[in-house]
């Protein structure tokens, strides 16, 4: 009896283990079965690899680093990091570099179009998925290769082009009629979606779009842009920092303006948060931010790219893309919790809150929905109150 229960328990074995491998997408990770997913077994090793600025001690591109650390170690993976420029020449450099050092995946935010299907091809001949992170994919015919491909397994991004039409009418709620813009590169994706949102927001609340500065790298040409607008526009009564890599650069503005006897005066606004928030919106010379996307995109684009490459994909007839929404700040509270609970050292989501809810090899019934509500949930409040205390 004993005998012939064994056979029977080790022939629903079997079974269980085929049907696991019969929803496998590709060839290298067997999706589980449903029993396998809640046993206490673990994917097969794996490593992600990560193109970065790795050297800036900024606390958002540190922060970056930490979310995405988290997402890959929720499934008990690797993640190797490399120093990289964030053109697109450096950009491919470093994913082939990623391809040869054995990663499984690779999570990267792309500085155009035009380079992904080279990363495409690289990543196809390796068998590597890949997933991008910040960024939407503008050009027609590119976008239907990409997402042809079944090695792209997707990603997090915002609607840039929404975020700044927003940010444009608050300033102007705010009583700004005369507005200078600093941006990114002209090109990128990011970029030119933000102009596109600005410019719908001006043309739709009557604000005169006094000039657009792009690529400020350096604070040094930060305070020039600024003395010159100043120098060239009396009337100008609002600034826009739609998007820069240029390094302390509120702080940058803040001076150049108080510099002017202009602090307060002139209505301040920026796209992305920083760490420097919280004392100019107490004293009044800054007014408002939409940001928050630089933890929550970069992290659940891994996790999406995690359970690629583990054999259990989100969507498996397609890439999965999730939108997120910007968060608005306007006081020097939110900004505190933001840099307690967002740029410390606890990511926004922790690898057991990633595990237990957005890992479906671990949690069988998680869907697209899943990642949506976590999205519609998230905020700055939201997340103070699940890490209350973990940050000290």
């Amino acid at each position: 009896m004993k005998k012939a229960l064994a056979l029977i328990l080790a022939v629903s074995m079997a079974v269980g283990l085929l049907a696991g491998c019969s929803g496998s997408k590709g060839t290298e990770s067997a999706q589980p079965s449903a029993s396998s997913a809640t046993s206490g077994t673990n994917p097969e090793p794996f490593k992600i690899g990560f193109p970065w600025v790795t050297s800036s001690t900024d606390p958002t591109f540190v922060s970056i680093v930490t979310n995405v650390k988290a997402a890959v170690e929720a499934a008990g993976g690797e993640l190797v990091t490399v120093e990289s420029g964030l053109t697109a020449d450096n950009l491919i450099n470093n994913i082939s570099d990623l391809i040869s050092r054995g990663c499984k995946g690779i999570i990267f935010m792309p500085a155009s179009d035009s380079m992904l299907p080279t990363v495409n091809q690289m990543c196809t001949k390796a068998g590597v998925y890949y997933a991008t992170m910040f960024r939407t994919i503008s050009d027609e015919s590119i976008r239907k290769e990409i997402y042809a491909s079944k090695y792209f397994a997707g990603g997090c991004n915002e609607d840039d082009e929404k975020c700044a039409y927003d940010i444009t009418k608050a300033l102007s709620g705010q009583g700004v009629k005369n507005l200078c813009v600093i941006n990114i590169a002209k090109g990128d994706t990011s970029s030119d979606l933000r102009d596109k949102g600005i410019a719908k927001g001006v043309e739709e609340t009557g604000i005169k779009l006094l000039n657009t500065t792009y690529s400020i790298t350096e604070q040094t040409d930060m305070t020039k842009t600024i003395e010159s607008y100043i120098a060239a526009y009396p009337e100008m009564d609002g600034i826009l920092l739609a998007g820069t890599y240029c390094p302390a650069a509120l702080p940058t503005i803040e001076k150049a303006l108080s510099d002017h006897n202009l602090a307060g005066k002139i209505k301040v606004g920026r796209i992305d948060f920083d760490f420097t928030m919280g004392d100019y919106l107490a004293n009044g010379s800054f007014n408002v931010a939409y940001g928050g996307q630089q933890q929550i995109d970069p992290q659940l684009s891994t996790v999406i790219l995690v359970n690629a490459v583990i054999g259990t994909p989100i969507k498996t007839d397609g890439p999965f893309i999730l939108i997120t929404n910007y968060l608005e700040l306007t006081s020097k509270e939110e900004a505190d919790n933001f840099l307690t609970y967002f740029l410390g050292k606890i990511p926004v989501f922790t690898s057991d809150e990633i595990k237990a809810n957005l890992v479906k090899f671990y949690k069988s019934d998680v869907t697209e929905e899943t990642f949506k509500k976590t999205v519609s949930d998230f905020s700055v409040a939201d997340v103070a109150e699940r890490h209350k205390g973990l940050e000290k």
